[in-house]
Parts: C-alpha cells; structure tokens; sequence
C-alpha cells in the first residue's frame, strides 16, 4: 500500500510495504519535530481502494437516552425441553451425547417397556376379535343363504304339489332341476375340498415361518382364518347336498305315484313355515354377528387408543420405543445411561435452543418510568467485548424485588449464532425516553488508542486528519459525538483502524530519529 504522512510540505511517502523512501524520510522527521501537530495521513486512491476506506458523513439523528443496567441470558419457552420417556422402561439404546446438534424428531433414547408391550399384546387380542367376529358374520350369511334355498325349494315344491292335485299330472322338468341342484351342491363340495388341500398346506408354511418370525401374528390369523372358511364351506355344501337329495327323492316318489294328495299338501306347507322361520333365525345371528364385528372394532380402537396413550407420540411398536427430540437444539446435560430402568418423571437428557434468548435485565426503582415496551436494547458479554447485540424489551415485570429495589424486564434477542448462552453475564443499555437529535456516526469509525477515542476526517487530495472527540449515547450501530466534531464532516466510516495502524507505525519510525 502506497501512502503519505506528513502535514503541508513536508511529507513523508512510504513503499508499498510501508518502508519510507529516499531523503524524504529524514524530512518527514523534521517537519515533525517543528511544526509539533497532528500530521495528515496520506493515501493515493488505489491504497485506499485496497484499504477498503469507505467514506460518509456526520450526521444529526434522533437517539434515546440509555440506561445501563445488569442482566443475564436465559432460555425462552420454547428453547429448552428436558426429554423424559412416555412410559416406564428400561433403556436399551442412546443415540446422543451432551453436545451434539439435534432435530426435532430425531431419536434421543430407545426403551423396552413391559407396559407397552402389555398394551400391544391388547391390540393383538382384540385384532383377534374382530378376525373371529367377521368369522362369524360370513358363517351366518352362509346359514341365511342355506335357508333362503330351502324356502325356495319349499315353496317350489308346495306350488307343484298343488299343480299335482289339481291336474293329477306329474311334470318330468321338475325332477330334473332337483337333480341339478344336487349336482351343482356336491360340485361345490369337490371345490371347497380342493381349496382345503391347498389352505392346508399353506397354513403349515405359515405357522413355520412365524416361528422363524418372518410373519406377523395377523398373517397366521388369516392362514387359520381361510382354512376355517373351507371347513364352513364344505359343511354348507354337504346341507346343501341333503336338502337336494331329499328334494330328489320327494320327487322320485311322486313320479313313481304319478298323483299327489291333500297330505302331501299339507306337508309340503309345513315345510315352507319351518324354512320361513329358519330364515328369520339365520337373519337374527347374521345381525347379530354384524353387531359382534362393530363391537370388535371398537376394541381394537380402544386398545390403540390405549396403547398411543402410552406411546405418548414416540416411535413405537409392541414393546420397544424410541424417544424423540420434542425441539431442535443442542444436547446439554444428558442423565441417562445404557441399561438403566426409568420412570415416566426420569429425566433422559437436556435440549436447548438458543437461536432466540430472553435477556432479563434489572432496573433501579427509580429509572422505572424510562423504560416500556418495545424499546431497543444493547447487549454486551464479557465473551465477545467487541460485539453488541440487539434486543427489544417484551416484557416489564409486575412488581420490584423487595430486597434489590430492581424492576425485571425481558428483553427478547436474536441469537442465531448461538453465541449467548443460558446463564451469561451481560450488561444492558436500554433506551429510554423520547429522545434528542444527535450528531452520530457509525461506531465503525471509531478508532481507539488507550482512553483516546478517534475519527478520521476526509480531505481532498487523499488526505485524512485524525480527529480526537468525545462519545455520547449508542443506538444500534450508530454512537453520539459529544464533541470534536460537526455535522456534515465527511468521515471514514469503513477502515478507520488501517489509518490508524498507518499513523502508529510512522509515529514510531519518527521517533527513531
């Protein structure tokens, strides 16, 4: 970087590498030495370019008075959870250590519970339920379709019956539509017979592979389930079979006779009041088994409902779950350990989340009335002396602590960083009041040197004056001059310390000579 540093004339210019440079150097020493005044810092406007010097302007602005008081960093609601378990456990797996960056969701601990897997044994029991109820159903719809055929066949065999005693005649179709009823019937029975091989032989897989635990409960269920349904089938069929036979048989007799009689009638009347009400009956169990299913299902509800309860919204299922992170944020405490049994009050570990914080600050009794809502706030640690964060006052406390005289107030900070953590330190400066106008500049341009605070005044030709000043109020980014300089100066706003490391290193050099 190419500059300059003298005052008029005299003037010193330095190399890029900020040596000086021929028979100037022992000028700029005496120009020093007699003139006995600040020198001007010179730059041409490729250094300042490099420099990254930026330029701009005093200026009047309204700003708060402050208040300077104590405070200290604490979590918000929603940026601490302390992760306990839904349900009493044993903890068989932990998949976090104090430290670690955690999502909402991600799984913290994983538990065996005999709660749980009793509850899970519920839902089992009572999926059983409902399988057996709609067992039931499909056996009494089978009963109802049986004596829905044996009314038909009644009725069928009273209206020809009738025929019979009016014409004395005997009608050779009607034998043989029996006749195909019984062959249709024994045809399902060949077919539920072969279904029941196949069913068979599928079951005898299935119960080996649940013994390997390659299914599920429910899928044996349904393997014992079907082949249950090809016994009801077959046991359907062979009624079916009879009824027809009898049919056939009734039939073979009349032919043979060739009349029927009133006796006949009688009988076949009887027949058709007894099949009425064995429909009526098969209708009741049907109802009734529809019912056992709705009943069923409510269970198996009941029993999820029961086992959720417990779950309490963790990963789960039969007797194994996994607790999760309920927020996002960093591990920092964790109580458990690997194998340990734990209630549902035993705290598993610790997550905050500090990308938002409360700032509680105290106020004396007496500069209570400065203070309301909505007022900005800066924040300072001793952690990082060179950094101010920005808050806003949310909350004023309802009474003062008797023992202090303080008022608290809870300043809500962005904090996305996380560089302020719970329990810090901090000193607040809370702005207060309407406020005044001004003359701020940015605290970029501000320049320290011991208890000496500085600014760097811009001139033409590349020049730049340091200038001493007094500060006043802070407000954001900007600080109040009280004095050593006016409104409208053009000012480095951007690179004040690289003119001061300049104005240091040709002090010292001066000196040498």
């Amino acid at each position: 970087m190419a500059t300059m540093i003298g005052c008029g004339k005299g003037s010193a210019k330095l190399d890029e590498h900020g040596h000086e440079e021929g028979p100037q150097k022992e000028e700029a020493g005496h120009v020093e030495g007699e003139a006995g005044h600040t020198e001007d810092i010179v730059l041409t406007a490729e250094a300042a370019k490099i420099a990254g010097i930026q330029v701009g302007e005093a200026r009047r602005m309204p700003m708060q008075s402050q208040v300077k008081v104590t405070g200290t960093v604490t979590n918000t609601a929603q940026g601490r959870a302390v992760v306990t378990p839904p349900v009493a456990g044993k903890i068989t797996r932990i998949h976090v250590k104090v430290g670690d960056n955690v999502r909402a969701g991600q799984p913290i601990a994983t538990l065996s519970s005999a709660d749980l897997a009793q509850a899970s044994a519920g839902i089992i029991e009572a999926q059983r339920g409902v399988i057996s109820a709609q067992a039931a159903v499909r056996e009494a719809r089978g009963e109802t379709d049986i004596a829905n055929a044996k009314l038909r066949t009644a009725r069928q065999n009273l209206q020809r019956q009738k025929e019979f005693a009016r014409t004395g005649a005997f009608s050779q179709p009607a034998l043989q539509a029996v006749q195909r009823e019984l062959n249709e019937a024994e045809t399902t029975l060949e077919s539920a017979q072969q279904e029941q091989v196949v069913h068979e032989a599928q079951l005898e897989r299935a119960e080996r592979l649940y013994k390997q635990e390659l299914i599920s409960r429910t899928e044996l269920e349904q393997a014992r389930l079907e082949l249950q349904q090809d016994k009801t089938k077959q046991a359907n069929a062979k009624r079916q079979i009879e009824i027809a036979r009898a049919a056939y048989e009734r039939e073979r007799k009349i032919a043979e006779r060739g009349l029927s009689n009133s006796k006949e009638i009688q009988t076949a009347e009887a027949e058709v009041r007894s099949a009425n009400l064995e429909v009526q009956h098969a209708k009741i169990r049907h109802s009734t088994a529809v019912s056992g299913v709705a009943g069923a299902m409510k269970g198996v509800q009941a029993a999820q409902t029961a086992y959720a309860a417990q779950a309490g919204g963790s990963r789960s299922g039969g007797g194994t779950i996994t607790v999760v992170a309920p927020i996002s944020g960093i591990v920092t405490d964790r109580e458990a350990t690997l194998g340990q049994a734990v209630e549902r009050i035993t705290e598993i570990c610790e997550i905050e989340n500090l990308k938002t914080v409360w700032i509680i600050a105290n106020v004396p009794e007496k500069q209570v009335g400065l203070v309301q809502r909505g007022s900005i706030a800066q924040i300072t640690v001793s952690a990082f002396p060179n950094r101010i964060f920005s808050g806003v006052v949310q909350v004023l406390g309802g009474r003062l602590d008797p023992k202090s005289r303080t008022m608290p107030v809870q300043i809500l900070v962005e904090n996305s960083d996380g560089a302020l953590r719970a329990n810090m330190f901090t000193t607040v400066s809370l702005g207060a009041g309407a406020g005044s106008m001004a003359l701020a500049v940015p605290r970029t341009a501000i320049a320290e040197n011991g208890d000496k605070r500085m600014v760097y005044i811009a001139e033409e030709g590349g020049k730049y004056e340091e200038r001493l000043v007094e500060l006043g109020r802070t407000q954001g980014d900007y600080v109040e001059i009280l004095s050593g300089l006016e409104a409208g100066a053009k000012i480095v706003v951007k690179g004040a310390f690289v003119l001061k490391s300049e104005k240091v290193k040709s002090e010292l050099k001066g000196h040498e000579h």
